[in-house]
């Protein structure tokens, strides 16, 4: 009997094993399945990855909008002397008004404000305009000492 029992221990091992080797060639059937689809994912990424990255034309074009929208030595100056010109007005304005009312301070205020929109304009025409560097800071000087002057003159009114 002990033989017997051996012979079918024998044989529902051998069952089994023919089982679970069959099981295990199913599984890494999936498993190749399942790498072979990972691949195909990666692969996909990438070149959605690559659609999002600028290709070589793109780059030229956004370093060239990017070249243009930068603010040239012309522009950075023209916009300090605004400035300044714009806080002499303001200060001219705020003593006008400080001092007394009135229809003729109000004239006044607009001349002023008025004269400084002149030299915006005159200055961003200035940088605008074709030439040297020197050239443009020169008017640009200009405006700005011609509207110095100008509100000197008028803060002398009303003194």
């Amino acid at each position: 009997m002990r033989k017997k029992e051996l012979f079918r221990f024998s044989e529902e091992l051998l069952v089994k094993n023919q089982q679970l080797l069959a099981d295990n060639q199913k599984l890494q059937r999936e498993v190749e399945s399942l790498e072979a689809e990972i691949k195909k994912l990666r692969e996909e990424t990438e070149k959605l990855t690559a659609k999002l990255n600028a290709t070589a034309p793109l780059r030229a074009l956004e370093d060239k909008i990017t070249s243009r929208a930068a603010v040239s030595k012309e522009t950075e100056y023209g916009a300090a002397v605004i400035g300044k010109i714009v806080v002499k007005a303001a200060k001219c304005c705020n003593d006008l008004t400080a001092d007394t009312g009135g229809e003729t301070v109000k004239e006044l205020v607009n001349l002023i404000l008025g004269r400084t929109e002149v030299a915006k304009s005159e200055i961003l025409k200035a940088i605008s305009a074709d030439g040297s560097f020197e050239d443009k800071k020169a008017a640009i000087d200009s405006q700005q000492k011609s509207s110095e002057d100008y509100f000197d003159s008028i803060m002398a009114q009303i003194q």
